[in-house]
């Protein structure tokens, strides 16, 4: 009885395996699988490949952040959780065309750059979390914070009034301005900075009032005449002076 049982069952298991696998063919001399090597060249040409895209692709992006950080005067970090694609979009189309750029990147790589381009070392403190970054050119400051602070209402409008208080959109992690690192309280004080159009009609005004001196104020200092001569115009009353004379420290202030 016992051997009339155990036959079919010996027949079952032989029916359940493999047809490349003859009935003498025993586990312990089965040989683990193996792929072709010419499929595992493959799969490590594979990742090479991809690792080469991403190291491509960081420096990419190295080459957009550090002409943006050349040329821009401020920069700013703003973390853009619980904002929506949309959202974003409409804020960059808000900003300046010619003179602000929002870009989003990893730290490391913004750090990077910060630390390759002169004077922006200390925006590296504020790359952390996940930050869209602006950059701003000198004359398009005030616009662009203008701007920002505006998208912040126009969100918040959207928010329960219980809630506004506390919610902040696009919430300013850090930034640096000129070689010195700036913050949240700093940027409604740049919303005040004269725009091109300001300071070239103040630069006429000027010129009409006190030629010779705004004329020598020219050649003294190029490249900062505008906010020299917005100075010269809204700090002092005394028009004899020239830029240079308006931005000098005090005495007090020389001797600390």
């Amino acid at each position: 009885m016992n051997t009339f049982v155990g036959a079919p069952a010996t027949q079952n298991r032989s029916a359940m395996l493999p047809q490349s696998l003859s009935a003498k063919t025993s586990v312990a001399n089965a040989t683990p699988f193996r792929a072709p090597l010419a499929q595992v060249q493959q799969s490590r040409g594979s990742l090479q490949v991809m690792a080469a895209l991403t190291r491509q692709g960081k420096e990419d992006t190295l080459s957009k952040l550090k002409p943006l950080l050349e040329s821009s005067t401020v920069v700013v970090g703003l973390r853009y959780q619980g904002l929506t694609v949309k959202q974003m979009q409409e804020f960059r189309a808000s900003l300046p065309q010619e003179g602000a750029k929002l870009l989003v990147c990893k730290n490391t790589l913004l750090r990077r750059a910060a630390d390759e381009v002169e004077g922006w070392t200390e925006l590296k403190s504020a790359a952390k979390g996940d930050n869209a970054w602006l950059f701003i050119q000198e004359e398009y400051v005030a616009d662009s914070i203008k701007a920002y602070l505006k998208f912040q209402d126009k969100v918040k409008e959207g928010v329960p009034k219980d809630e506004r208080d506390s919610f902040v959109p696009l919430t300013v992690t850090g930034g640096a301005m000129s070689g010195n690192a700036i913050g949240a309280a700093d940027i409604q004080r740049l919303k005040n900075l004269p725009n091109k159009k300001e300071l070239i009609a103040t630069i006429a005004r000027l010129i009409k009032q006190v030629p010779t001196k705004v004329a020598v104020s020219v050649k003294q200092v190029p490249t900062k005449l505008a906010y020299g001569v917005k100075a010269l115009a809204d700090a002092d009353e005394d028009t004899s002076k020239i830029v240079g004379d308006v931005c000098k420290p005090s005495p007090e202030a020389a001797s600390e």
